[in-house]
């Protein structure tokens, strides 16, 4: 008899979704760092002269089956999770912690692509190529590779404790956002929603066994309900409840948040910059959080006056329909 073939471990361009389940995770995750670590062990024990093709594209190769896995696990995670599934996903983020930092904090990896870097045929890279090659460098040396060997194992540590925090994060806004929920027997209180987004409702509160409405956080309820329901007080309902979500009760992220800061502020610190913001924005447009701040001071400056005159055009056009006593606007409002 065949053993049926995880289906994680080959997974087409037309990804299969109804054919993973919970029990696939474990294995097919093991099953690919093993793969992936003989790759990459591979290449740092590659005697030969170093190429593109046995240290860059193989560096690539290594982890590629096992970073497709990972996304298509985390996505499912985020929009369709059980209890199954969501004990699976946890179980795998320690080691996948572990072993991508293995890779940027390997020496002899590190050495591989310094020995290709300074190699004939590296010199005569050019594209798409070149390119590839210094964002490979560059991304190896903002992980740490350059680090003596006690920061290297702190940086390890840091990211391991990240991994499950930020996961963690992440658990507890969608379990907030899952949890929200407001019932109405009739569609009197709904008025302005349209017939489809009714029906929406009417079929949420059914498939929890309730009779009326219901209306949640999920973007296919929450967009029509701040754009279209006439009363103002359901509309504050939803938009503080979305906006305040993980904050406070039992998914409370406060904690989280906090201990997020401090670790991305140390790993920064160890990897030389002075701050997150500036190591994050290091290779993107902005360069340093300095210039980034004044980039939104500047944009204010131009801005602030046009967005006045628009905000008032949109209190007349409400006072328009609503009569000269109409309230302010409000951020529940203007959808």
């Amino acid at each position: 008899m065949t053993t049926p073939v995880n289906p994680f471990l080959y997974i087409p361009f037309a990804i299969p979704f109804p054919s993973f389940s919970a029990e696939h995770i474990g294995p097919a995750i093991s099953q690919l760092l093993e793969d992936s670590e003989r790759a990459i062990q591979l290449i740092e024990q590659h005697k030969p002269v170093r190429t593109y093709a046995n240290t860059i594209q193989a560096l690539d190769d290594a982890t590629e089956r096992l970073g497709l896995a990972g996304g298509v696990i985390g996505h499912l995670e985020s929009v369709a999770t059980t209890p199954e599934w969501r004990a699976a996903y946890n179980s795998i983020q320690e080691p996948l912690s572990n072993f991508y930092s293995r890779i940027s904090l390997s020496e002899p990896l590190w050495a591989a692509l310094q020995a290709f870097a300074e190699s004939d045929e590296a010199r005569e890279l050019t594209g798409a190529h070149r390119r590839h090659l210094e964002k490979t460098l560059d991304d190896f040396r903002r992980e740490g590779a350059q680090l003596p060997p006690e920061r290297k194992q702190r940086l390890r540590e840091i990211d391991a404790e990240l991994a499950t925090v930020t996961n963690q994060f992440s658990q507890h806004t969608l379990d907030d956002t899952n949890a929200f929920e407001l019932y109405f027997e009739s569609a009197e209180p709904l008025a302005g929603l349209p017939e489809s987004a009714l029906d929406v409702a009417a079929q949420s509160a059914k498939l929890k066994g309730r009779s009326g409405y219901r209306l949640t956080l999920q973007a296919p309820s929450y967009v029509p309900g701040m754009t279209y329901i006439d009363d103002a007080s359901i509309r504050e309902k939803l938009y503080r409840a979305y906006m305040t979500r993980a904050s406070s009760g039992a998914h409370s992220n406060r904690e989280n948040l906090l201990t997020i800061l401090a670790l991305r502020h140390e790993r920064a610190q160890l990897l030389g910059y002075p701050n997150f913001s500036d190591y994050i924005l290091e290779n993107r447009m902005a360069k340093r959080a300095s210039e980034a701040k004044n980039f939104v001071q500047s944009l204010y400056q131009r801005t602030h006056l046009q967005a006045s005159r628009e905000n008032a055009a949109l209190q007349e056009f409400r006072a328009g329909i609503e009569g000269p006593d109409a309230p302010s606007l409000q951020a529940w409002d203007v959808a």
